[in-house]
């Protein structure tokens, strides 16, 4: 179940944060009304809905941890006990549809045949753009309490946010734009292929909790994390 809450202290202590949603929000409007003028209705869904259902619940369980929080947005969604705001929910999705189509953009210049390796190519590098967004984005969100990671994290960090956050940034949009493709490319209906694209989030999201369990392992035995 969907728990809405409206924030009686837009704000707070974050600076600039009305430019930040109302910046990120054009954003996501914008993409959509492009991906449905070129693609169509169901196509847009199987891009957007699949990552705005992951990231509510990823970002939830986050903040749910204590690792993180939210401060000063107006409406926030909460499914396992953390509050999200709803702009974040679908700046994700908006990220996801730009690199994804980013990625297909650079890869098909170098490498033009349509199969798994292409797949897993435009992938990598959706991931990688997503990556040097984020050494950006979070340092500057962190600065500004767009976004609060906690000090008392004893992680490896990058100006306040922990290495481990950017390694799951990559690891994300890295399933999420291979699993759409895949999907997108498979020879079943439109109706089908938009079933499967929001069912088949359990299993993504399966994999992505392991190979960032496994990375945060590592790390921890190399004293970095």
């Amino acid at each position: 179940m969907i728990f809405i809450e409206i924030n009686q202290n837009f704000g707070g202590e974050a600076k600039f944060l009305p430019f930040f949603i109302i910046t990120a929000a054009l954003v996501w409007i914008f993409l959509v009304f492009y991906s449905y003028k070129k693609y169509g209705t169901k196509r847009t869904i199987i891009y957007f809905l699949p990552m705005i259902i992951a990231a509510l619940f990823i970002e939830s369980a986050g903040v749910a941890s204590g690792r993180y929080y939210y401060p000063g947005y107006i409406i926030y969604l909460s499914v396992v006990g953390g509050g999200v705001p709803l702009v974040l929910v679908l700046a994700w999705s908006a990220m996801l549809f730009l690199f994804l189509n980013m990625g297909k953009h650079v890869v098909s210049r170098f490498y033009s045949k349509e199969n798994k390796i292409q797949i897993f190519l435009i992938s990598f590098v959706a991931g990688f753009f997503s990556l040097c967004i984020d050494l950006i984005q979070d340092p500057l969100a962190h600065h500004n309490n767009w976004w609060v990671w906690e000090e008392t994290l004893a992680e490896a960090n990058f100006y306040g946010v922990p290495i481990l956050n950017f390694i799951g940034w990559f690891i994300l949009i890295f399933y999420m734009t291979f699993t759409t493709i895949l999907i997108e490319r498979s020879s079943f209906s439109e109706n089908r292929k938009l079933l499967l694209s929001i069912s088949s989030i359990a299993i993504t999201g399966i994999l992505i909790f392991i190979t960032h369990g496994l990375i945060a392992r590592f790390l921890l035995l190399i004293g970095l994390a």
